[in-house]
């Protein structure tokens, strides 16, 4: 038993993680082929990268299927092949910190298997299944779904988007957790009634501090801030919402929110200007 509530599969092929609603049979057929549910799913892909591909799937559980995202993780190099033979699998590191995500109330995709086959050092290969967050789309794509939206009511939405991310990175900061990868791609959104759920998602910029820096905090913030450019529409009254928010899972007076609003201002100002002198994307 590696996290209470999860089920651990050591076997010849290498080790697989599952949850208990996930049968036995299965998690060791995952680890025995973790390539058969990729491909058979490519023709749904959500990202494919170099380091990375994910697709939506179907996974077994005991109460019936489950629709997933399924995300083979490679090594970005051969020099992080040798290191992953020594320390956890990126699938492995995302499994445990999704999982601690979750125990301290902040929302991610459940993960539901993980499975690391042994192979060659340079092939390291890992993966990770975790449940699939119905109707979201990241930040950026809804917000440029939005724009198409009559004022009024594209304003109401993106008040409450604002306020729920707001939340969401005021408890990270509050529990002291830092995300280095802030950004809208890393941010699921998901309309729910006449609400906005908001979700955390890719993992491995999360770091469990024992104490989270006025600096490192202004730095995730400014991450996320510099991704407004790319949303000439959002104004500086939706910016303070997502402020408010912020500072009310905070403890009281914990923040000199003046100096982290001018801060983060100018860090995002030099997001931008790097990006823009190399011919990125502000996104």
């Amino acid at each position: 038993m590696d996290e209470p509530g999860y089920n651990v599969l050591h076997a010849s092929g290498g080790v697989a993680y599952g949850t208990l609603d996930l049968p036995q049979a299965e998690l060791r057929h995952l680890l025995d082929a973790p390539d058969v549910l990729l491909w058979r799913n490519l023709h749904r892909p959500v990202k494919i990268a170099r380091n990375s591909v994910m697709v939506e799937a179907e996974l077994p559980l005991l109460n019936g299927e489950r629709h997933v995202a399924y995300k083979q993780y490679r090594p970005r190099n051969c020099w992080k092949s040798l290191l992953g033979l020594f320390r956890r699998s990126r699938a492995q590191a995302a499994w445990h910190l999704g999982c601690r995500l979750l125990a301290c109330g902040i929302p991610t995709p459940r993960p539901l298997a993980m499975c690391r086959p042994r192979g060659p050092w340079l092939h390291q290969t890992s993966y990770l299944a975790t449940a699939w967050i119905e109707a979201a789309e990241n930040l950026h794509l809804y917000g440029w779904r939005l724009a198409a939206r009559p004022s009024g009511q594209r304003l109401r939405s993106a008040a409450r988007c604002a306020e729920s991310l707001g939340r969401l990175v005021g408890r990270m900061h509050a529990l002291q957790i830092a995300h280095r990868d802030l950004k809208g791609a890393n941010l699921l959104v998901a309309e729910r009634g006449d609400g906005v759920a908001t979700y955390l998602i890719d993992l491995d910029g999360v770091r469990f501090c024992r104490h989270l820096s006025s600096s490192r905090r202004a730095a995730n913030l400014a991450r996320l801030a510099a991704g407004i450019v790319a949303h000439p529409w959002v104004t500086r009254t939706l910016c303070r919402r997502f402020l408010r928010a912020y500072l009310e899972q905070l403890p009281p007076g914990a923040v000199a929110w003046k100096a982290l609003w001018r801060d983060v201002a100018a860090r995002g100002r030099r997001i931008v200007q790097r990006k823009r002198r190399s011919g990125e994307q502000v996104l």
